[in-house]
Parts: structure tokens; sequence; C-alpha cells
């Protein structure tokens, strides 16, 4: 599904008007139609109390026409106007049209259903004070609360929230998402979020969602060698069940053969938590690491695809490792968790790798990739992703609320399905078992970062629905899988 700033959707519009399917009046009336039909379709709108609160401009217009739609069938409703009457030509028509409906320029605590139509799109500044307050008060309001296009108070491009916004429970929104719904802060006040068809064709595209992957069928003349071999290089002292969810994971995902380098000192945890793997036991120094002495040459022959990072620990010889991996890895590789703040004392070895690289970093490891806060990462995830997987020629995997994939060449994609009950240690190293083990079986690199990310989320949500957001624990993620 196509993303499209607020620009995009403005021209995305005047092309279906200058193409002469139909004038901006009837769009207003198609749409606003639209949210009052998806609204009685949930909601069941007859003898219910509405009020809708329509700002000044188009957006207003759209909640005059859903109060007129929802009155004649059946709803009581009152229509308010905080900011006082309409300025725009079409909203004045259809404010004109409203007949016997109730007005009102404040709201009162006795309505089921609360339609807020005060900004669109178009809101770029800070809303008033008396506005500020209005939205406060609809949010301590007991009624369902529905946005039309965005929720008041919310920057259409950034999700950036001035103050206060409406609090939604479902937003119904035209043409296509919009950044605010899948980006910091903005997509925690939306709600449900849908998408009314009024027929207006989208004009490009600023990003996509990621769509459910599609997997070829397996051949039943198959053996473990068709599916490929994932090497991990995972785990350390006291962090062994990173590499045994990582491992776990790249089995359930259907890779051939996992074979896992790790520790000898968690050698009988490992083994006895994940006997399907092939385990490749090293020394480990004093800090309980992999010791330097680790040779890369002889455990890429033989494998398909590489994982390095998940609990390996931050140590010279870890780091050594990493190097070696980036300069002679001739595998797609994916750099996880301590692998990323390993790279970042010497960021600029990525350069130097001549295989596939994907990166998949937590907003505070991107931050200290980047050298700056996390707040800088979550207000901005989407240029900074694109910029550093270009820079970096790299795939960039930015995990967190709507984990944002970018490409090399530029192309932006974000992931619409998880839950907060995947924020927790561990869910990480789950997301890099899947991918490596779709890399092994022969995804291509920007496919499999994309499968891996639907399926972990779609695995979370179906996690959530058997053991609840605050119980389920990353281990049930995999039994999802």
């Amino acid at each position: 599904m196509s993303v499209l700033t607020a620009d995009l959707i403005r021209r995305s519009e005047e092309n279906a008007v200058t193409s002469g399917a139909f004038s901006f009046k009837e769009l207003m009336l198609t749409a606003g139609e639209a949210v009052a039909k998806i609204i009685d379709s949930r909601y069941n709108c007859q003898n219910k109390k509405i009020a809708v609160i329509c700002g000044n401009g188009n957006n207003g217009g759209d909640g005059f026409v859903a109060a007129r739609w929802l009155y004649e069938h059946g709803a009581t409703v009152t229509v308010i106007t905080p900011m006082g009457e309409p300025k725009t030509q079409n909203a004045i028509y259809y404010y004109n049209r409203l007949g016997e409906i109730k007005t009102s320029d404040t709201i009162t605590d006795d309505f089921d259903i609360i339609i807020d139509a005060v900004f669109g799109i178009g809101l770029n500044r800070a809303p008033s004070k008396e506005l500020t307050a209005l939205f406060k008060k609809i949010n301590s309001s007991a009624a369902v609360k529905i946005a039309i296009d965005i929720p008041s108070g919310i920057e259409a491009d950034t999700g950036k929230i001035f103050e206060t916004c409406v609090d939604a429970d479902l937003t119904v929104t035209f043409i296509a998402l919009k950044p605010c719904f899948v980006l910091p802060y903005g997509s925690d006040y939306c709600g449900e979020v849908i998408v009314a068809d009024i027929g207006v064709k989208p004009c490009g595209e600023s990003f996509k969602t990621i769509n459910k992957p599609v997997f070829p069928k397996r051949r039943h003349n198959s053996h473990k060698g068709t599916f490929g071999t994932s090497l991990l290089i995972c785990g350390s002292y006291g962090m062994a069940g990173a590499a045994i969810l990582a491992t776990r994971a790249a089995l359930r995902s259907g890779v051939g053969i996992a074979k896992c380098v790790l520790c000898d000192g968690i050698y009988s945890a490992f083994t006895s938590a994940v006997p399907e793997a092939v385990c490749i036991p090293q020394k480990q120094n004093s800090l309980g690491t992999l010791t330097e002495k680790t040779d890369i040459s002889a455990l890429l022959s033989n494998s398909s695809a590489l994982l390095f990072g998940c609990g390996v620990g931050q140590s010279e010889d870890t780091f050594k490792i990493l190097s070696d991996i980036i300069e002679k890895s001739n595998i797609p590789t994916v750099i996880d968790a301590d692998g990323i703040n390993l790279l970042c004392s010497d960021i600029e070895l990525l350069k130097k790798s001549k295989a596939p690289l994907i990166l998949t970093p937590h907003p505070g490891e991107m931050a200290r990739l980047c050298g700056c806060s996390v707040k800088d990462i979550e207000t901005n995830r989407i240029d900074i992703a694109k910029s550093f997987a270009e820079e970096y020629g790299c795939i960039l995997v930015l995990k967190g609320a709507n984990t944002i994939v970018a490409l090399p060449q530029g192309d932006i994609y974000v992931n619409i399905n998880g839950n907060p009950g995947m924020a927790t240690g561990g869910s990480g190293d789950v997301l890099a078992g899947i991918l490596v083990s779709l890399l092994a079986q022969g995804f291509a690199p920007a496919k499999a970062a994309l499968a891996a990310v639907f399926l972990h989320g779609e695995a979370g949500d179906k996690a959530a629905i058997r053991k609840g957001e605050r119980a389920m624990l990353p281990s049930d993620i995999i039994e999802e899988l």
C-alpha cells in the first residue's frame, strides 16, 4: 500500500478534478458520505447522539456532509463549530445544507460518538490554546472518538504532535495512508485506520507499506542442502539466550541447516535448547566472548548466509572477527545487536564489504551509529534510514513500532503489523534469525528483509492473541512462525 505526503494527496485530488472525473464539491460529498457510511456500519448510529466538530476549512466540509448523512439515517446529530463558520467555498455550501441539524460552538459530555473534522492534512503550526483545550476535552470523553482524514493536532507528513492532539479510536482517511499513520509519535493516536475509496487514484508515493510475502512451493524432491545453510556467530557467556533464539528462529523459518559458532562456555546450554543445530564451539577469552583466532574464512565455506552479533559481546576480539567478516564474506551478511555496537567505533568498515549487507539496529543502536540522540532518530526515521542505506550501500532495517526497511537505491518500506508485546529483549534476535534463514534459502536480500520483517510482526500478532501483549515472550513469536 502506498503512503503519500500531504502534497501528493493534494496533487492526486487535483489530477482527478482536472481529468473531469468530478468537481471538488462532488469530491467533498463523496468523502463525507464515505466516512458516515463506515461509521454507521461500525457503530449502528441510529438513535445515537453524535457530535461532529468541524473546522473552518475543507476538513470541516467533510464533517458537514457526514453530519447530514448520519442525521438522515436516524442519528441525533449536533454540529460544533469552534472556529466559527466555514471559510472555503465548498465547505460553506455543505454548511448551508445542514438544515434543521442543531449547531453549537461548544461541546458537552453527553455524546455517544464524537467525530473530529477540525483539521486535515494542512496543519503545520500549533493550534490555538482554545483548540488545544478542546482536544483535551474530547480525549477526556467516554464517547467513541473518530477522526476524519487524520486526528487534529498531528502534522501529516512527520507525525509531529503540536502539544496535544485528538486521540482517535478510529481514523477514516482518503486516497492513501499518510506518513503520520506509521511514524512516531502520531501513529499512537490514530487508532484503527481505514482508507476509504473515494475514486481518486494516488499520484506517486512517498514510500510503501510491506505486503504479505509469497513463498514458492517446496519441491517434493528436496533435501536439507536444498534450503541452504545459515551461519550464525552469536552468543557469549551470559548471553546464550540470544544465540538460542536466533538459531531457533532460523530453523523455524525453514533453513536446511543452522550452523552456530559459539563460545564453549555456553555450548551445553545451547545444545540442550537447540538440538537441531550444528554447533561449532570455540574457546572463549577471559571476557566470555569468542577470540580473534576464530577462522572466518573456514567458517564461510559451505555457508549460504551469515548472521553476526546477537549477544556476541563487545571486545577487541569480537571487533576483529567483525572486521574479518566484512572484509572476507562473500555471502549475504546480517549484522545485528553487538555487531552494530562494534561498528560504531569504525563505521567506515561497511564500505569495505563485497557481500550484500543488512543491518538491523533498534533506535538506540541507530543513534549510536549516527552520533545523535534517540529522539533525533525517532523524529526523523524515514530520512535517516534512507540516507544511511544510500551512503553505506546496505539494507537498513530500523526496528521499532512500524519497522522501516531502507534499500540502498533509496526505496523505503514501512511495516504496519506487530504490537507492543514485541518490545522485549530477544525479539530482535528472533527477527535476525528469520532474516538469515530466508537469505540462506535463496531469497534476494531486499525480498528477504521485507519478508522477515512482515513475518516477525505477523507472528508477534498471533502470539499476542494467544498470550496477551504483556505476557508474550520472544519464544512465543518463534512458535507462531
